[in-house]
C-alpha cells in the first residue's frame, strides 16, 4: 500500500509538471502571437476614399489592417454590432444608433463634413420639399437617411403621414428611381451623380443643415485600448495619403472614382460638396469646448429624440479621443 501510494504521488507530480509546462508554453505562444488584424468597415461614400488611397499607395502593406467594403451603411452598422468589424466609418447620427445598441464608442477620426453631398433628389415637377406631399420617398431608414428625413420634414413643415416613405438600400436607389418605384430619394454618391445625370433635381441637401452631417471613424472602448498602436498607424497612414490627395485631387480622382463607379469629374464634384478634414480640423473637432464635436452630438441627439429616432439619451456614452492625431506643431 505504501509503495503504491509513493508511485501514485510520483505519477501525479509528473502529470502536474507536464500540465504546468503546457500552460506556460500556451501563455508564451499567446504573448508572441501577432496582433489580430483590425477590420475597418465602410460604404462607398467618397469622403472615406483617403483610406483606400492609403491602401493604393501601399501604406497599409504588412500592417495588421484590413479595409472591408460594404454596399450600404446598414450593413456596416450590422457588422459592427455583430463584431464582424472592429472599426466603422459612419455619420454622427449613425454613431448615436450604435451607442443605443449598448456600445461604448470612441470617435478617433473625422473624415469629412458634408456641405451638399447628401441630398434629396426628386423627379421634374417636384420642385420643393412641400411638393413631396402624397409622393413616394425612398430612404435608407436605418442609417443617415432617417436623420435627413427628420430634418427634411422639419424644414418643409410636413409630417411622415404626408408622404409614403419607402425603405430602399443605397445600392438600389438608382434603379428604384429609374423604375418609377419612388418619386424622390434621400441619397449620396455614387447614386447621386448618376441620378442627376438622368434628370433628377435636388430639393434639399446637407447644405441646408450646415455642420450636421459629419463622417467619423468609431471603435469600441476596448478596441482603442487593445489596438492603440495599430489604430495610431492607421491614422498616420490616412493623413499621409490625404495630404497629397488634397493637394492634387485630380491626379487620383480617376483611380479612386472606380471604387464607387464614378468618373473622375463626378468624384471631383462630390469632393467639392464636402470638406475633407485634415489633421488640424481633426484636432479642433476631437478636442474640447464649443468647437468640438460634443455640441454637435448633443444637438443631433435632441433632433433624433424629438423625431423618435432614439428611444433614450445615449450621447453621454460616446467620447471623442484625439490622442492618436500626433502632437500639435510647435
Amino acid at each position: 500500500m505504501g509503495k503504491s501510494f509513493v508511485e501514485y504521488c510520483k505519477y501525479m507530480t509528473r502529470a502536474l509538471a507536464i500540465l504546468l509546462t503546457a500552460c506556460l508554453f500556451g501563455l508564451a505562444t499567446l504573448s508572441c502571437s501577432p496582433t489580430p488584424t483590425l477590420r475597418i468597415g465602410s460604404n462607398p461614400w467618397p469622403g472615406y476614399l483617403g483610406l483606400y488611397h492609403a491602401r493604393d499607395l501601399g501604406l497599409l502593406d504588412n500592417q495588421p489592417l484590413q479595409l472591408v467594403d460594404f454596399d450600404n451603411t446598414e450593413d456596416v452598422l450590422r457588422a459592427f454590432r455583430n463584431h464582424a468589424i472592429d472599426a466603422a466609418a459612419v455619420t454622427l447620427d449613425e454613431a448615436l444608433h450604435l451607442a443605443e445598441s449598448g456600445h461604448a464608442l470612441r470617435i478617433i477620426l473625422v473624415f469629412s463634413l458634408s456641405n451638399g453631398a447628401d441630398v434629396v433628389l426628386a423627379r421634374p415637377g417636384i420642385d420643393t420639399p412641400q411638393h413631396l406631399r402624397s409622393r413616394r420617398l425612398g430612404v435608407e431608414t436605418n442609417a443617415l437617411g432617417a436623420y435627413m428625413l427628420a430634418r427634411l420634414l422639419e424644414h418643409s413643415g410636413l409630417t411622415s403621414r404626408d408622404l409614403a416613405i419607402v425603405h430602399v438600400p443605397l445600392q438600389e436607389h438608382e434603379q428604384a428611381f429609374r423604375d418609377g418605384q419612388i418619386d424622390a430619394v434621400i441619397t449620396f454618391d455614387p447614386p447621386r451623380s448618376r441620378l442627376l445625370a438622368a434628370g433628377a433635381q435636388p430639393i434639399f441637401s446637407s447644405r441646408d443643415i450646415p455642420g450636421e452631417i459629419v463622417d467619423v471613424l468609431v471603435v469600441r472602448e476596448e478596441t482603442l485600448r487593445t489596438h492603440h498602436a495599430v489604430l495610431g498607424t492607421l491614422i498616420e497612414t490616412y493623413f499621409s495619403a490625404l495630404e497629397p490627395l488634397q493637394r492634387d485631387p485630380a491626379a487620383v480622382a480617376a483611380t479612386l472614382g472606380r471604387r464607387g463607379g464614378l468618373t473622375a469629374a463626378e468624384l471631383l464634384e462630390s469632393w467639392h460638396l464636402m470638406q475633407l478634414a485634415d489633421r488640424d480640423t481633426n484636432r479642433q473637432l476631437l478636442g474640447e469646448g464649443h468647437a468640438s464635436l460634443y455640441p454637435i452630438i448633443a444637438r443631433m441627439q435632441q433632433v433624433m429624440l424629438d423625431a423618435g429616432l432614439l428611444a433614450r439619451p445615449v450621447a453621454q456614452t460616446i467620447r471623442i479621443n484625439g490622442s492618436l492625431l500626433g502632437n500639435a506643431p510647435q
